[in-house]
């Protein structure tokens, strides 16, 4: 999996009108991890599913738990923090923040065992699913009809 590629797609689907917004909040609402989503999105553009979505979470949780996590909860709290060192500190924590997402990816690139698979959403609607997250059924089929609809899938 070209790792640079998979980069390239997630930040461009990520800067689309209301995606980010819309990942934004699933993430805060119910943990969703935005850049196991828009992989998901990824390889169902190639024609691919992954083997495991649970094998893919496991090997990226320790990760996303201990360095992702706080680096997001650290530059949140900087945001509303009033001095210029706090604000130029929540810069570097941001530019950190997103270097870890990118190693997430990284991770989740050489991890994941790809099937072919003919739905292109088969692996984002198996991921944003009421078995993974606090959500039901509707609630995850409007938000991945959405996301496909702003990301022009």
């Amino acid at each position: 999996m070209k790792q640079d590629e998979v980069w390239a797609f997630t930040v461009e689907m990520y800067g689309r009108s209301g995606v980010a917004k819309l990942c934004l909040d699933l993430q805060d609402r119910c943990g969703l991890d935005v850049n196991m989503l828009l992989f998901m999105f990824f390889l169902g553009q190639k024609g691919l599913a992954p083997h495991s979505i649970s094998s893919l979470e496991e090997t990226v949780r320790d990760w996303r738990d201990n360095v992702i996590v706080p680096l997001r909860a650290t530059r949140r709290f900087l945001r509303d923090q009033p001095s210029d060192g706090a604000q130029e500190l929540r810069q570097r924590v941001k530019a950190d923040e997103l270097q870890a997402e990118r190693i997430e990816q990284h991770i989740l690139c050489d991890a994941v065992q790809p099937i072919p698979c003919d739905d292109p959403y088969a692996g984002a609607h198996a991921y944003l699913s009421p078995t993974r997250f606090d959500l039901n059924q509707d609630e995850c089929d409007a938000a991945l009809k959405t996301l496909i609809e702003l990301m022009g899938l």
